[in-house]
């Protein structure tokens, strides 16, 4: 017999639809602050997830006119999912990590929210109306050696 694990029961914190443009980033950040408080241990990288998928979402959607955060919390993770209409003919998928490049000013998006989510995230078309959503896992209450490894700067 096969054990099916069981449904991960997820409460809704916040859920908010944004016209895309330059300050859609600006108020994805607001928006998971506020709902989350300033208080909670997992503020500092939840607005930074929030921060690159947003962005990736404004910078390579295409032509779209809004961009769907939502945030949920589990047992013991966040869940941070953006979804946007995205190209009709993009197919999102795990996209590698590019080489690091000190002078880069792109490309180190998705590598930030593998390390912030230590790997649990995905994207994935959904398939009612072909939206795009790509999600992420954040540890609700990360340790301050956990902090401090995923902010420790790079040599």
């Amino acid at each position: 017999m096969i054990e099916v694990p069981a449904q991960t029961e997820l409460q809704e914190l916040g859920v908010i639809q944004l016209e895309c443009n330059d300050r859609t980033p600006y108020q994805a950040r607001k928006a998971v602050a506020a709902w989350a408080g300033v208080a909670h241990p997992a503020q500092e990288i939840l607005i930074l997830a929030t921060s690159e998928l947003i962005t990736n979402a404004v910078t390579h959607a295409g032509d779209i006119d809004w961009i769907e955060l939502k945030l949920s919390q589990g047992l013991d993770f966040l869940r941070l999912v953006v979804t946007d209409p995205g190209l009709a003919c993009s197919t999102p998928s795990r996209i590698p990590m590019q080489a690091s490049n000190l002078y880069a000013e792109q490309g180190r998006g998705l590598a930030i929210v593998e390390s912030l989510s230590r790997g649990r995230w995905g994207s994935h078309r959904l398939p009612v109306n072909g939206h795009r959503s790509v999600w992420c896992h954040l540890d609700l209450c990360p340790t301050p050696a956990q902090l401090e490894e995923l902010f420790r700067a790079s040599v």
